[in-house]
């Protein structure tokens, strides 16, 4: 990978935007960010508060890319809520719909600063829309690691769009760098307890038909590109070894997609005699009592899970294909009883949803009574086919991209109003958290995890 005669020195940023009260994880939603901004009534107020003080996530990628840039033989730093104070020959810039002016206010104070360096952004949603990234001097289109692995030779490439006609195997991708990430403010609590805490990525892509909303198939491609177990298990040993972390969520969109890999993954675990509490996000209907097992005995804590409605027809019109309730409800039961925290994820404001029908969304997540429940508002992001149908059909209302942060109706819903919404949102909210039964659970919980 070493074939640079001429060593660069690389800048590496993701801004951070201070003046946000809520918590914002630019690595979330395919990498598109989230801001959790729920609304302004006293519930949705502490739940927001909670999250923006347990839920921070470091974005993988451009540890991925530190990396590359080390192997390669670049100087290379990273920098995180700070800005470069020396001159450097290129500088990147993570780009999200989430925070996208204040991303390209800090690229032109950079211009000002460094006028010979290399300006420009990365990222997923620079990539569909690189048209609001003009501040810089080019905007990476596709996938930066690929990019700069295969097809990166001279620092004048760097100009206008950059194309990347490249999809590299990730199981070339080195062991990602975490140097000058602030680990210790890291967390993802309380899903994985453990800390230090850093997130890692054993594949991309994913093949199922929520890619229509869902920016991560858009993104990331519906083939899927997976690391060896092997590899996996030595990335978890390096950080280890290097930052003494304890606790994993894994960032792949479908963990265990690909035949064999969770029984090589646990093996290498335990034959490498390896020590973590790790989660991840997959199907119910891909895993089962067996290997849940298996992977509790080698770490596993935690698991996201997209039910997003109990509504067939809903999902059905959505081009969501729902997992088999029967399974679902008994391997959501067997993890509780295992020792398994589960995180379900719900979708207000689907196609053809009502107030009636949310309002039995709700009723079934707490019937469910997983660990966490997470109420997100349906959102057509740019690149996916739900973005083009409804803007096909003139339903697309709100131009101000930024608050497309999964939690405003940013469209003209056929049954439902904007404050509707919000007022749905907040209800599903308070329904779920501030419940007897739901402290009850969590203190149990907690004795639980005292003991073990």
């Amino acid at each position: 990978m070493n074939k640079f005669s001429n060593k660069l020195n690389i800048a590496i940023v993701n801004v951070l935007n201070k003046r946000k009260k809520y918590a914002m994880n630019k690595d979330l939603n395919g990498g598109f960010g989230t801001a959790d901004d729920y609304g302004g009534s006293i519930f949705s107020s502490m739940i927001r508060l909670v999250k923006k003080k347990s839920v921070k996530l470091p974005i993988v990628g451009l540890a991925t890319l530190q990396a590359i840039f080390k192997e390669q033989g670049h100087k290379v730093r990273y920098f995180e809520g700070r800005l470069p104070k020396n001159e450097f020959d290129l500088i990147l810039i993570y780009g999200t719909i989430v925070d996208y002016r204040n991303e390209n206010r800090i690229c032109e104070m950079l211009k000002g600063e460094f006028p010979e360096a290399k300006v420009g952004f990365i990222g997923p949603f620079p990539s569909v829309m690189p048209e609001l990234f003009s501040s810089g001097d080019f905007v990476v289109v596709g996938e930066a690691e690929s990019f700069f692995i295969d097809e990166f030779e001279d620092i004048y490439q760097m100009k206008g769009r950059v194309e990347v006609n490249s999809s590299t195997d990730i199981d070339k991708f080195p062991s990602p760098n975490f140097d000058g990430f602030p680990i210790e403010e890291y967390s993802y609590s309380p899903a994985i307890s453990k800390k230090p805490f850093l997130a890692l990525q054993a594949s991309k892509g994913c093949p199922y038909s929520c890619s229509h909303y869902c920016v991560y198939g858009e993104g990331q491609g519906s083939k899927v590109r997976c690391r060896s177990p092997e590899k996996v298990v030595d990335d978890i040993i390096y950080i280890q070894k290097r930052y003494g972390v304890l606790g994993v969520q894994f960032r792949d969109p479908t963990f265990g997609v690909v035949k064999g890999f969770i029984d090589g993954f646990c093996r290498e675990l335990n034959d490498k005699r390896v020590e973590v509490e790790w989660g991840i996000e997959t199907r119910l209907d891909l895993i089962s009592e067996e290997n849940i097992l298996q992977m509790y005995k080698v770490g596993l804590r935690n698991i996201n899970i997209g039910i997003e409605t109990n509504d067939v027809e809903i999902a059905k019109s959505n081009r969501r294909k729902l997992v088999e309730i029967e399974h679902q409800e008994r391997i959501i039961e067997f993890c509780k009883k295992l020792g398994v925290k589960l995180s379900a994820f719900y979708i207000l404001a689907y196609e053809g949803d009502t107030r009636k029908s949310i309002h039995k969304m709700v009723d079934y997540a707490i019937k469910l009574n997983t660990f966490l429940a997470r109420f997100a508002v349906a959102t057509p992001y740019p690149g996916t086919g739900f973005y083009e149908q409804l803007s096909g059909e003139d339903r697309v209302v709100e131009r101000d991209l930024e608050k497309y942060t999964q939690f405003n109706l940013v469209h003209k819903h056929k049954n439902l109003s904007q404050m509707g919404v919000k007022n749905l949102l907040n209800l599903a909210l308070r329904r779920y958290y501030f419940r007897p039964s739901y402290f009850l659970m969590v203190i149990k919980w907690k004795i639980r995890e005292f003991w073990s």
